[in-house]
């Protein structure tokens, strides 16, 4: 693809992020992104298939920052156990800080996670053979009894979903109530999988 291209297709998308992290699902359209960019919905339709295709360009930029974050959570943390609760520290962030990309990538199109990433986006799944990795490191440290790192993955994972999931749905909960019960998971979680 041309630089011209490859700039027009960056200009559209950005312009899509933009709109959506504005007006969210619901009110998103091919035509707005249009209007922002100057360029004709034709002209769009040349670099994405349609609005979902474009949606799906969205979400995966959403996951892009998202699996920055917890790369760089696990990268701070000491122990394995601080590994794994960064992790999870930085899941709920994204989600509680990036309502409209969250709502999108894990509650309106969770179908985007099974789908191959476009070229130069990062595999969702990523985020998930991380905490895999992690609960690997966990359980050979002796912080987690023997079992199946995936099971216990997906479990963590389903906690944290769930937290965040919950404050999103429920407008009346503030940040220090969610901070407060994320502590209160992530210690269910370090006395549940202890050997």
């Amino acid at each position: 693809m041309g630089d011209r291209k490859v700039e027009t297709r960056r200009a559209i998308l950005g312009a899509a992020v933009q709109l959506f992290t504005e007006r969210g699902y619901k009110d998103f359209s091919l035509r707005q992104v249009a209007r922002a960019t100057g360029y004709t919905p034709t002209t769009v339709y040349l670099y994405f298939e349609d609005k979902d295709d474009l949606l799906f360009h969205v979400a995966m930029e959403g996951f892009k920052h998202f699996c920055s974050d917890l790369d760089q959570a696990y990268a701070a943390g000491a122990t394995p156990v601080e590994r794994l609760l960064g992790i999870g520290r930085a899941y709920v962030r994204f989600g509680l800080e990036n309502p409209l990309y969250y709502r999108l990538m894990f509650m309106e199109r969770g179908e985007f996670l099974e789908r191959q990433p476009p070229p130069g986006f990062v595999a969702p799944w990523r985020a998930l053979d991380l905490l895999v990795k992690s609960v690997v490191e966990c359980i050979e440290g002796g912080y987690f009894r023997p079992g199946d790192p995936l099971k216990y993955a997906v479990g963590i994972w389903a906690t944290v979903h769930g937290l965040v999931s919950f404050a999103l749905t429920n407008s009346s909960v503030d940040r220090e109530r969610i901070a407060a019960i994320e502590e209160v998971a992530f210690a269910m979680i370090k006395r549940g999988l202890a050997p």
